[in-house]
């Protein structure tokens, strides 16, 4: 019996050595690092629940961590006490510029927007983020239809950015269901997810339901060989049937989130470098001249605000704001989201636009 015990304890210590030697082989080769995932049909690319993991920018450079909750999102859970004529709850949507990729957990604009209510109500306040990175609006319509409109939101904000064009900016990657496990987190899943399971025969596919996945992927191609164009002139003629494609998206998610009883509000994010490049054609141009390169640069953005006035939505377009910043309002090490002052300029238009909805 205790050779047995022996031979049992010296088996399953070199499965644990193997294990921990794998696991850190696998981590020095870039895997494990950011939240792991699995691939919901309905929406595309999940996040696994109840997990915090490390952010790194492009160059495997470390960033900050990442408390991903039970719903597969950053932050807190939602909070019950808000619901109802008890609180008050606003979701926000968005990409990585929501998620807040460059920031800590408390630097976001959702929770800043939560500091900033909770100090000026009385009543309980939740304020969740639902940014998830690669998002374009046609997944976050998915996500809010499925996750978020059940929780009965007064006010739902819908950050607008300008890969909200791509057809199909999200993954199909990760494992085919949701793990609430450490096993979720570990650099060997993520290896199988993003590397090994492609290359297995037999294994179910990444399809999602009731979406053209043949037909965006088709598009994709000529988005990826034009994006250039189509981010410097959203007017032209290649890039109008991706933008008319996602006002379409706009106007189901709109009318989704107001079937269920909640306000829309749009928060529209310009790129780094439209920013930049504005900023210097307002310094060098003359007025005029200055005012017919801003109309082309920003044509697609201007689509939005134009689509959701049209509709009596309150739009949020920070693109002065970030310009006249004095302190640049785009990270220093990943040089293309909103750094702590980007985003503080973002929570404070949100809280301005809240005020004037009535929200408090």
């Amino acid at each position: 019996m205790r050779k047995l015990i022996l031979r049992l304890a010296i088996f399953f210590g070199v499965l644990l050595v193997l294990f921990i030697g794998t696991e850190i082989y696998f981590r020095t080769q870039g895997y494990g690092a950011l939240p792991s995932v699995w691939f919901d049909p309905e929406v595309g690319t999940r996040f696994h629940p109840n997990q915090t993991r490390d952010i790194y920018a492009a160059g495997n450079v470390y960033m900050h961590p990442a408390k991903i909750n039970g719903l597969g999102l950053r932050g807190h859970e939602p909070r019950p006490e808000a619901e109802g004529d008890a609180g008050l709850r606003v979701i926000c949507l968005g990409d990585s510029f929501t998620f807040g990729w460059g920031v800590l957990d408390d630097e976001t604009f959702p929770v800043l927007v939560e500091k900033g209510l909770e100090a000026a109500m009385e009543q309980p306040v939740d304020v969740i983020n639902c940014g998830l990175p690669g998002y374009n609006t046609y997944q976050e319509k998915q996500l809010y239809n499925k996750i978020m409109a059940p929780l009965s939101p007064d006010y739902v904000v819908v950050a607008w950015f300008m890969n909200d064009l791509d057809p199909m900016s999200f993954g199909t990657t990760g494992t085919l269901a949701p793990l609430d496990h450490p096993l979720a987190g570990t650099a060997m899943l993520d290896y199988w997810s993003r590397s090994l399971s492609r290359k297995v025969v037999g294994l179910p596919k990444f399809e999602f339901e009731g979406f053209d996945q043949a037909a965006a992927m088709e598009l994709k191609k000529v988005y990826d060989a034009n994006q250039f164009a189509i981010w410097q002139d959203s007017s032209s003629e290649v890039a109008r049937p991706f933008v008319e494609r996602n006002l379409a998206d706009l106007t189901i998610l709109l009318d989704s989130i107001e079937a269920g009883g909640a306000v829309p509000i749009m928060l529209i994010f310009p790129t780094v470098g439209q920013m930049d490049d504005l900023k210097k054609a307002r310094a060098e141009l003359p007025a005029e001249e200055f005012k017919v390169v801003r109309a082309k640069r920003v044509r697609a953005l201007r689509d939005v605000v134009d689509h959701a006035s049209a509709r009596g939505v309150t739009s949020i377009d920070v693109l002065d704001a970030y310009m006249d910043s004095e302190v640049r309002p785009y990270g220093a090490v990943d040089l293309t989201h909103p750094s702590v002052v980007g985003q503080r300029i973002a929570a404070d238009a949100v809280l301005k636009a809240l005020k004037d909805a009535g929200a408090y």
